[in-house]
């Protein structure tokens, strides 16, 4: 008997879609979309404004893999000093409306009053999950998907 009502809760169970698969929060969907952009850099070089500060301009190949598209992709910008440290870590939100999925487009960047120095590396790093902290300051999680 009491196996007939174990195999009857089972059946009810499965029956009730209980193995149907967790609903994805929004904040989980963008950062899912925003693991689909590869960034290659191809080239920078130091500019300077009209005042004669620094400005790191940088040419990027970007490709979203995905088939959804988000108007913006945060990143992460290195520059390493010759002893392999961050010398500058800063977010930096690349322009991607115009990319087309499984398309590569070429994006150019400005970074005003960030200097390179012979002999530092510049790297951009795409954070697999940003900090709680930084999910405010990143555009993408405030606007949403398209």
């Amino acid at each position: 008997m009491l196996g007939m009502a174990l195999v009857g809760l089972v059946a009810v169970g499965a029956a009730s879609g209980c193995n149907e698969p967790r609903k994805e929060k929004p904040w989980e969907r963008i950062t899912r979309l925003r693991l689909h952009y590869k960034v290659s850099p191809n080239f920078f070089e130091m500019q300077k404004d009209r005042d004669g500060k620094p400005v790191l301009a940088m040419d990027l190949t970007v490709t979203n893999t995905g088939k959804e598209t988000l108007d913006q992709v945060t990143m992460v910008l290195h520059v390493l000093a010759p002893d392999g440290k961050d010398r500058v870590r800063m977010p930096l939100t690349l322009d991607t409306s115009h990319l087309v999925p499984g398309v590569a487009g070429k994006i150019l960047v400005s970074v005003p009053g960030v200097e390179v120095r012979q002999g530092e590396e510049v790297t951009l790093q795409m954070e697999g999950q940003p900090s709680k902290a930084d999910l405010a300051k990143y555009p993408e999680y405030r606007t949403g998907v398209n």
